[in-house]
């Protein structure tokens, strides 16, 4: 299953990447900038264990003819409302067409996922919300068509990513019950654990992941072992600092603490 940038244009090249501004001061109710890169994070997960397609970065800018089109949220919106609209229509002429539905219902969660990391207002957060919801009512059209565990993972990450990481838990937890085999859910499970900092259940469930998907099949265990090494690795950069910090030999020059490596910051640079 993939998700495709309706009206994608050429790839955006490093030049344009310089022309992004720099956010201002997050405000109540938008995203911190550490759970929008879960979310580009998550994105590239769904890409080889249950999306399929890879999410262009979303803090470059694109290139259409002679022209420079800085990504944000109305250019965003341009982009999807064609396509979302003629998915609409088909819907409404039948209801039950599961083909334009999973486009509609990944459409949508795409949608959000650009217009939550480019936010800077509340009102634009607002819209990204709106769009995960109806995201979520698509999806669960689609369900009501026939059970589907990649729908299920799309639906649970569409409650995480408007900050309800409890309700994304639940669905992920009961979906590894009633598909014992789908290790992507576990996957998913730890990737929120870890951004939560709750290290214990993340490792947990990257663990589970890799012993239900043992010859990486649904994509799950190499995305699992790679998170498993960011977290082992700062434990042992941990470790590290304090055994300079115990013999005393960091006090000395000065650097005991500049080798911890704190809680989250391993994922700025994952995948």
């Amino acid at each position: 299953m993939g998700i495709k940038l309706a009206g994608k244009k050429d790839e955006p090249t490093e030049k344009d990447a310089a022309k992004v501004k720099a956010k201002p001061q997050r405000k109540p109710g938008e995203l911190s900038r550490f759970q929008k890169i879960v979310i580009v994070l998550f994105v590239v997960v769904f890409a080889l264990s249950t999306l399929a397609g890879a999410l262009a970065s979303v803090f470059q800018s694109t290139q259409q003819s002679d022209q420079t089109i800085e990504l944000n949220t109305e250019t965003i919106d341009a982009q999807y409302e064609g396509e979302v609209a003629d998915l609409e229509a088909k819907v409404a002429e039948n209801p039950e067409d599961a083909e334009s539905l999973r486009t509609l219902g990944d459409d949508y969660m795409q949608w959000g996922t650009y217009v939550s990391v480019l936010a800077t207002t509340d009102e634009e957060t607002l819209h990204a919300n709106d769009l995960f919801d109806k995201a979520i009512e698509t999806y669960d059209k689609l369900l009501a068509l026939g059970d589907d565990s990649d729908v299920r993972v799309n639906r649970a990450m569409c409650e995480y990513y408007q900050g309800d990481s409890t309700a994304a838990i639940d669905d992920l937890e009961q979906l590894a019950a009633d598909d014992p085999d789908y290790a992507s859910a576990w996957l998913n499970m730890g990737v929120i654990y870890q951004a939560k900092g709750d290290d214990e259940n993340a490792i947990a469930a990257y663990e589970k992941a890799i012993e239900l998907d043992p010859n990486d099949e649904q994509g799950a265990k190499s995305h699992a072992e790679s998170r498993l090494e960011d977290l082992q690795g700062t434990d042992e950069d941990d470790e590290a600092g304090d055994d300079a910090s115990d013999d005393g030999t960091a006090d000395e020059s000065g650097d005991a603490t500049d080798g911890a490596t704190t809680d989250g910051e391993s994922d700025d640079s994952t995948n």
